[in-house]
């Protein structure tokens, strides 16, 4: 979990634990618990580097081999009438 927290810092991920702790602070300020829950959530995606991608969240399995296949394709012209 420390590696988490102390490597592969980018742009993106500062500006999540910004955003977060930005709408924390308005949360807090507002007395809104629901804001305040929604800032949470954003600094801990960006603490951790987890989320829709983080981490290789969106990965497909490369296993499989794409076969190339030149098929044949048949056009028909179609005409406008006048």
């Amino acid at each position: 979990m420390w590696y988490a927290l102390t490597h592969h810092w980018n742009v993106a991920r500062v500006l999540r634990v910004f955003l977060g702790v930005m709408i924390i602070v308005q949360g807090t300020v507002n007395h809104d618990y629901g804001v305040l829950a929604m800032g949470g959530f954003f600094t801990l995606f960006g603490l951790f580097t987890t989320g829709c991608c983080g981490m290789s969240g969106c990965n497909t399995e490369t296993t499989q081999l794409r076969q190339n296949r030149i098929e044949d394709i048949t056009f028909e012209e179609v005409e406008n009438k006048k």
